[in-house]
C-alpha cells in the first residue's frame, strides 16, 4: 500500500548583507498551512537597520490565497516603514499566473526585479 504524498511545505532561507538588505528565498508551497510560519520568520528578520527586503519566489510551486495575503500584508507593512520590497518572480515561474489573475496581483508583480 502506498502512502499519500506529503505536501512540499514552504522552505525559507534568509541572509542579510552588510548594506542592511534581507535576502529571502521561498521554495515549496506557500499556503494556509505554511503562511503563518513564513510570516513569523520573515518578520523576525525585519528588525532595526533593515534597508530592503529582496524576496525570491522563483522556487515556489504553489501559492494560495493565504500566501497572496501574506505578500500584500508584507508589502503594506514594509511600505509604512519605508522599507522597499523587491520580488523575484521570473517569467515562467509556477506562481506567476496566480499573481497575474489575483485582484491587485499586478501591483505585486510591479515590484518584480530581475
Amino acid at each position: 500500500m502506498s502512502r499519500p504524498q506529503m505536501a512540499d511545505v514552504a522552505r525559507l532561507e534568509l541572509a542579510r548583507d552588510a548594506q542592511g538588505a534581507v535576502h529571502a528565498r521561498l521554495a515549496g508551497e506557500l499556503d494556509m498551512a505554511s503562511a503563518t510560519d513564513v510570516r513569523t520568520s520573515l518578520y523576525r528578520e525585519l528588525n532595526e537597520g533593515v534597508q530592503e527586503l529582496r524576496l525570491d519566489l522563483s522556487g515556489l510551486t504553489f501559492l494560495d490565497s493565504a500566501g497572496v495575503e501574506l505578500l500584500f500584508r508584507l508589502r503594506d507593512d514594509l511600505g509604512m516603514r519605508q522599507i522597499p520590497l523587491r520580488l523575484y518572480v521570473p517569467e515562467g515561474a509556477l506562481i506567476r499566473r496566480t499573481l497575474e489573475v489575483t485582484d491587485g496581483g499586478a501591483d505585486l508583480l510591479a515590484l518584480t526585479h530581475v
